[in-house]
């Protein structure tokens, strides 16, 4: 573990980047980019069948490097020293989830909007493996959908945005009253946020109650990216 990220450990409040890869080479450019100053990379990931836009690896028919990753013939870039999550933006959850596994994640986020009920013994599964599993949602999603995965869930995480697998855009208020309410009822579960998480909205997620602001946009199109993660951390953790 370096300097920098030995210094963060004892922090409530993860700043995790996100990574929404166009190429592989644009996967591990960004990966790098932050490698030295984090613990966890979130890849946001989509198919163009759950959401209009397509990313590295569902934008190509057949990625030489996406193969290796999945047959677990290289590993997935500082793999040794961070850990990886998977944000599913896709149609097909349960297999992609298998995939990206074998890729080398240990977290994978289902958004259940796209899950099926045959899906929850899958997932069932999937935690055996000893994956943690997060459900995320969209804010038109009542929370009434994500009640039958409480029980499974180590985490939530809230979607900050209403048009998904866009980085960049405005933020949805809206959401802070329903991670205020999530926190009442779940006082120990880990809440994250991804989308529109960036200086002029993190103290208002903090304060409802969200313990993991994942960030894309506000850290890769910072000019100082160690600086940008700094910030967002200090402005953060200085309400906890």
């Amino acid at each position: 573990m370096t300097e920098d990220q030995n210094n963060k450990t004892d922090e409530k409040i993860e700043i995790i980047p996100t990574v929404m890869p166009e190429s592989y080479e644009d996967f591990v450019e960004k990966i790098d980019r932050v490698a030295e100053f984090i613990e966890t990379v979130q890849l946001d990931v989509m198919d163009g069948k759950f959401v209009p836009s397509t990313s590295w690896p569902y934008n190509s028919e057949s990625d030489q490097d996406w193969k290796n990753l999945v047959n677990q013939e290289k590993g997935i870039p500082h793999w040794e020293e961070l850990d990886f999550e998977v944000d599913l933006m896709v149609e097909n959850q349960i297999e992609e989830a298998n995939n990206w596994i074998s890729a080398g994640v240990g977290r994978v986020i289902f958004h259940i909007e796209a899950l099926k009920d045959e899906d929850y013994d899958e997932i069932l599964k999937i935690r055996g493996l000893g994956i943690k599993v997060a459900f995320a949602l969209v804010p038109k999603t009542p929370d009434s959908e994500l009640e039958k995965y409480l029980e499974i869930a180590e985490s939530v995480q809230f979607m900050g945005i209403n048009k998904i697998g866009f980085q960049g855009q405005e933020f949805e208020p809206k959401v802070l009253e329903r991670i205020a309410d999530l926190r009442s009822k779940k006082p120990d579960l880990p809440i994250s946020v991804d989308g529109g998480v960036s200086f002029n909205t993190a103290r208002d997620l903090v304060s409802a109650g969200t313990t993991r602001l994942s960030s894309g946009s506000t850290i890769f199109k910072a000019e100082n990216t160690k600086r940008a993660i700094e910030n967002l951390r200090k402005m953060a953790n200085s309400l906890v």
